[in-house]
């Protein structure tokens, strides 16, 4: 297909729109109305650039040019990170008016804080495509570190005890974290000078063409430092400490960020490092750790959903559940279950950005995040309540929603590689996980309503924004095989991080 632009331009137009956009978004040189339109005009650039990018790029080939590395992996990536830069721009007005209108809302006191927020936003969205966009792992690094810092504001955006003791905690975890990941980037350069030389040092495309000659003890103790690392930013326990609170504390459209696209950044990290040093390493070793991390993860946030009260909190555990599931699935070592892990990374993110968007109205209007005080929203606020319903039955991973795909894709590959005992434990586990989250949300929606009628709580762009979403992730599970080029470009990326398994 011809274009006008060719990928180096469209991928510098990507790159550009979000720092333009925060750059006037902060000088609050646009009022309100204008910089809200600026949002979603901002964001459709960048997803019809994206759009375009995916049209021309064939699924299996790869783009270098200067630091920008683009091939179907960091492709796949860059649809998942468009996606939910859509969906922010277009239900963040609906949000920010909500929250000024009502009696305790933040922005109600500090109504020029808007710019303030949407310029954090969008540059927090700006540093996570960097993450999948540049070519070396040491800039890899630093491009993660600035997500830390940039989304540590937002945490702390209203700057309440709460939220800035969850922004401390998040900071200071994931500092310590990416300290390690920091040290086993550095151990990454001395294994390569020590088996390669100082030609195109921590490059990753260079790296992943001679992964085998990276000395094997010192390859080992570099991916130990990168799992730890990676893995405290991706929310695997026993270093996830700081999500469940950053989650809740975080303004919803930020928490539908930070779990549906900042921790899939991290995880496309780590798979960037299992390409490079699976060859040196060997299956076993890496396998035995995503198995175990991942399913403990599972295992530990069941207990905290069925005693949670929290909404926000409820949806963070649901988080560390999906995570350990992909953790898992990677562990796998299997074609199908990593196609299925990049399949449930998409269909993740786009369900549990509705489900944040939806529980932050919920609280908003309901004045409480505790799900025991909410009560007959299905009597109240009909539309919300089957919408929200509906999000819960996909991230639950019940059909027809696009997570049941994957998740059974995920399941079916520890049967098939000969971990049926593990699979049997994985579909415990998230039987627990399914019967707490869908005792709380029964709650919620049925009974008697405690309070006066609220009315529909969500509007028709948003609702039509929820709508998408939903429908996004029930196509890309059910119908995958049938929409050509997505499909070819899930299977190309799921063959470049199984390049290393013979």
């Amino acid at each position: 297909m011809e274009s006008m632009f060719t990928i180096q331009e469209l991928l510098y137009f990507v790159l550009l729109v979000p720092v333009a956009f925060s750059l006037l978004a902060v000088s609050n040189l646009l009022g309100n109305g204008l910089l809200h339109w600026a949002d979603r005009l901002a964001s459709v650039l960048v997803g019809a650039a994206v759009w375009q990018i995916f049209l021309l790029f064939p699924a299996e080939s790869s783009f270098h040019e200067g630091f920008i590395y683009l091939d179907a992996l960091s492709l796949w990536m860059l649809l998942i990170l468009s996606l939910l830069y859509l969906a922010f721009s277009w239900t963040s007005k609906a949000y920010l008016e909500r929250d000024t209108n009502i009696r305790y809302g933040y922005l109600r006191r500090f109504t020029h804080l808007e710019g303030r927020f949407y310029a954090l936003s969008h540059l927090f969205v700006w540093t996570m495509m960097l993450v999948v966009l540049v070519d070396n792992m040491g800039l890899m690094w630093v491009a993660i570190e600035a997500t830390t810092l940039i989304s540590a504001l937002l945490v702390a955006f209203k700057f309440t005890r709460t939220s800035l003791e969850a922004a401390w905690k998040y900071v200071m975890v994931c500092t310590v974290g990416i300290c390690l990941a920091l040290l086993g980037t550095i151990l990454l350069y001395e294994a390569q000078l020590q088996g390669l030389g100082t030609e195109l040092a921590l490059d990753f495309s260079f790296l992943s063409q001679h992964g085998g000659e990276l000395p094997k003890e010192l390859a080992k103790a570099v991916f130990a430092f990168l799992f730890v690392g990676y893995g405290t930013k991706i929310g695997l326990a026993p270093m996830h400490a700081w999500l469940p609170d950053a989650h809740s504390e975080a303004p919803a459209l930020t928490s539908g960020l930070l779990s549906g696209a900042l921790c899939i950044c991290a995880l496309y990290v780590l798979l960037r490092a299992v390409i490079i040093l699976l060859p040196a390493v060997g299956v076993d070793f890496m396998s035995s750790l995503f198995l175990f991390f991942g399913l403990f993860t599972i295992a530990l946030a069941v207990p905290f959903v069925v005693v949670q009260r929290d909404i926000k909190r409820m949806l963070a555990y649901s988080s560390m559940e999906n995570f350990g599931l992909m953790a898992s699935g990677v562990g796998l070592f299997l074609p199908m279950a990593t196609k299925a892990v990049l399949l449930h990374m998409m269909n993740h993110a786009l369900i549990k950005y509705a489900l944040f968007y939806l529980a932050g109205t919920i609280m908003e209007t309901y004045a409480t995040k505790n799900m025991m005080r909410i009560h007959g929203m299905i009597a109240q606020a009909p539309r919300t309540a089957c919408f929200f319903l509906l999000a819960i039955v996909g991230i639950l991973g019940m059909p027809p929603m696009g997570i049941f795909f994957s998740k059974f894709y995920l399941l079916q590959g520890f049967f098939q590689g000969g971990h049926a005992w593990l699979g049997v434990l994985a579909l415990v586990l998230l039987a627990g996980m399914l019967i707490g989250i869908l005792y709380h949300a029964l709650r919620m929606v049925g009974g008697k309503p405690h309070r006066k009628a609220a009315g529909e709580l969500l509007g028709r762009l948003d609702t039509a924004v929820v709508a998408g979403l939903l429908i996004i992730s029930g196509v890309f599970g059910a119908f995958l095989p049938e929409l050509g080029k997505v499909d070819a470009l899930l299977s190309e990326a799921a063959k470049i991080v199984m390049k290393g398994v013979a």
